[in-house]
């Protein structure tokens, strides 16, 4: 008889069932995502994975659809099954998959993921970090003149979806939804004479709340917003910052936050993505983009 270890992986596409599984190999790996983010990823996105002979997920690779684009996210291995080239082919099938829908497959990669991908066509669009404090602690922050933050309120995501389709690049209002629905109490909406002036949402994680997607119309109005958001939450923080954003990042450190990780936003076969960064300050994280 073959040995169980000598047996091969089974491949199979995955579907919202597989949550659990999911989240088990990532806090495997040790990454932030919860149950509820693979439930959200695998319900709206689509992928496969490998399972061993005991039936065990080792081996994930999704996409989320965007219109004209979609997210690459979730590529994990088990520590046991790497360097067999295994996430390598199980990317190239979910990229494959969307670009045979008309979708163009973007990502955030860490520097060493930036290798792998430039080799087979993503080229690099911006750059973000990932900060962390071990607990927010926000400096008074002066508001200017007729802007006002409040919490954010259901009756308010269409608006907000609107800003946000132009600058995300496609429409993501069932994820500003879901997040809205995960941590009510540090959604905010920031108005200047009664017109959005920008928005955050944030998610419990494994590990840490993840701060984002935070747009705003400039420094003060993102620092307001910010401050809000970590003072409605306990705990650990991550939020993703890009790099164009010195001011604010300087006023995270005064918050007790510091560098964890780069990224580098990357769009297959193009120089340029889909969305507007102009007012973006920390994307929803690099799972969701």
């Amino acid at each position: 008889m073959t040995p169980e270890s000598t047996k091969p992986l089974e491949k199979f596409d995955l579907s919202p069932v597989h949550a659990e599984a999911g989240f088990k190999l990532s806090a495997l790996i040790g990454w932030n995502q919860t149950v509820d983010d693979w439930r959200y990823i695998l319900t709206h996105g689509e992928g496969v994975g490998l399972t061993a002979p005991d039936k065990t997920l080792v081996a994930t690779a999704m996409a989320l659809p965007y219109d004209r684009f979609a997210w690459i996210c979730m590529v994990l291995v088990a520590p046991d099954y790497r360097r067999q080239g295994i996430a390598t082919r199980l990317m190239a099938e979910v990229v494959q998959r969307q670009e045979d829908a008309g979708r163009v497959p973007g990502l955030d990669a860490t520097p060493d993921g930036r290798k792998v991908y430039s080799r087979i066509g993503f080229r690099d669009h911006y750059r973000l970090r990932r900060y962390r404090a071990e607990s927010a602690s926000s400096p008074t922050v002066q508001e200017a003149d007729r802007v006002t933050v409040r919490r954010l309120a259901t009756d308010d995501l269409e608006a907000v979806s609107g800003v946000d389709r132009g600058l995300f690049g496609g429409d993501r209002l069932e994820l500003l939804r879901h997040l809205l629905r995960r941590q009510p109490e540090a959604a905010f909406a920031a108005f200047h004479d009664g017109r959005l002036a920008g928005y955050a949402l944030a998610r419990d994680g494994r590990e840490a709340v993840q701060v984002g997607p935070l747009v705003a119309t400039g420094d003060n109005a993102a620092s307001s917003l910010a401050a809000a958001a970590f003072g409605a939450v306990q705990g650990p923080v991550y939020i993703d910052v890009a790099d164009a954003r010195p001011e604010f990042v300087e006023w995270l450190g005064a918050c007790g936050f510091v560098e964890q990780r780069p990224y580098i936003r990357m769009m297959r076969n193009r120089d340029s993505g889909f969305d507007d960064p102009s007012l973006l300050y920390a994307i929803a994280g690099p799972e969701l983009g």
